[in-house]
């Protein structure tokens, strides 16, 4: 007995508010295969994997069939690398350094976007199709990474490593995603997409390109190409749904029992003297009652053998 109590309590306890769920928008995270297109695809400039970040605000209309969403998005990718060993570094006025270096030279991809989704389905559908569009900017980098190869011998050295960027392009882009949502449960769904951007000409350097001559320790990038930076991407990844708890006291229903209405009205006044009320009921005198019951006067006897008056007394 004593442990179904507690139960008993909660549910007492709960059982005078609800809570009722609202959609707040929802966090996407995706990892996806760039796929260099156009003139950025016909220099041969590399592939590469990447993850995308979005985030979409609640839907409008709600629970329409046809909805809209607003939101932003960012993806970057990381490209090929490749290694130019045996690097042998110049001196200065410092210490002698101790060994040589090793140069890595890659390219990487940024991207951030104003996003609007139009989904084609409502909230209870389990398969959403949808279509975005999109427009923001994307940077294309190729950089370089300088590390010795025994930094443990020249503690008088900064770094172990130098990075430096060598060829940066930032254009402006626009383009669209088509993908479909797959609901798992209320909160996090699976969701894929082909997106395809298309952007103006800039600054391209494939990894083909970088050169270092036989017998030398210079590595050259200047053989860049200036050309359109389209780009396709193939999404994969998860969608969380975000939902925000509101709690609420639900109205208590009137009763229809007039009978106990009534009884509680005059109830409420059954020890107080209504003398209007008592006026008109034909000009009657409402007495007061009394929570203390009266006591019946007991009469006076005297003892049989006492003084006894006789039929002949008249005094």
């Amino acid at each position: 007995m004593k442990k179904l109590i507690l139960p008993l309590i909660i549910l007492i306890s709960t059982s005078g508010y609800a809570q009722k769920k609202v959609s707040e928008g929802s966090f996407g995270i995706g990892f996806h295969l760039a796929c260099p297109q156009s003139e950025l695809g016909d220099i041969n400039y590399d592939d590469g994997f990447g993850l995308n970040l979005s985030y979409l605000s609640k839907k409008f209309p709600y629970k329409s069939p046809v909805n809209f969403q607003l939101g932003a998005r960012m993806d970057f990718a990381h490209m090929q690398t490749r290694k130019f060993e045996s690097i042998i570094l110049a001196q200065d006025d410092g210490p002698l350094i101790i060994g040589d270096a090793t140069i890595k030279a890659g390219n990487r991809m940024y991207g951030l976007f104003a996003e609007g989704r139009i989904n084609f389905a409502d909230e209870t559908q389990r398969v959403t199709p949808y279509i975005s569009l999109l427009a923001g900017h994307r940077n294309y980098t190729t950089y370089q990474v300088l590390s010795l190869n025994q930094p443990n011998y020249n503690p008088e050295r900064e770094a172990e490593s130098v990075t430096e960027r060598v060829v940066h392009t930032k254009r402006f882009h626009y383009g669209g995603s088509v993908g479909v949502t797959y609901k798992l449960n209320e909160s996090i769904s699976l969701e894929s997409s082909i997106t395809y951007t298309f952007g103006r000409e800039g600054a391209a350097l494939p990894l083909q390109n970088i050169t270092r001559e036989i017998g030398s320790n210079e590595v050259k990038y200047d053989n860049y190409q200036t050309v359109k930076t389209d780009i396709l991407l193939i999404n994969a990844g998860i969608r969380f749904n975000l939902f925000k708890n509101y709690s609420y006291n639900p109205p208590s229903k009137p009763s229809n029992n007039n009978s106990t209405n009534s009884y509680n009205s005059s109830d409420s006044k059954r020890y107080y003297d209504d003398s209007s009320r008592s006026n008109s009921n034909s000009g009657s005198i409402s007495i007061p009652r009394s929570n203390t019951p009266s006591k019946k006067p007991l009469p006076v006897k005297v003892k049989s053998d006492g003084p006894k008056r006789g039929k002949n007394d008249n005094s």
